[in-house]
């Protein structure tokens, strides 16, 4: 219709710089070699410190075993899927979604 669209409607692209201490943290982690991959679920401290934030914020316990950290939404998505859905099962995608999930759903052998 000839109308301006807003070209910023993307995802996952924050429109502020990342917070000076977590700059000076990458700095230092990667100074002091800290530049392996860590566990698929995440190291023991970072799942311990949600723990913790979790119990003081939204009131909840949990164990840091009970925790899994990922890069991303359809990373743990894809991998919730495939750890929990067998052939021939029935997923329900609530709309709006992101487009790979139909996709994510196929390739768990749901349908």
């Amino acid at each position: 219709r000839g109308e301006k669209v807003n070209g910023a409607l993307c995802v996952g692209q924050p429109d502020f710089p990342p917070p000076k201490e977590a700059l000076e943290a990458t700095a230092e982690a990667a100074k002091t070699g800290q530049t392996i991959y860590t566990a698929v679920s995440g190291t023991l401290q970072l799942r311990q410190a949600i723990c913790k934030y979790l119990l003081e914020e939204k009131k909840t316990s949990y164990r840091p075993e009970e925790i899994v950290v990922a890069s991303g939404g359809k990373q743990i998505i894809y991998q919730a899927m495939l750890a929990l859905c067998e052939a021939g099962d029935e997923v329900i995608v609530p709309a709006p979604y992101w487009t790979s999930y139909p996709d994510i759903v196929k390739l768990s052998g749901a349908k």
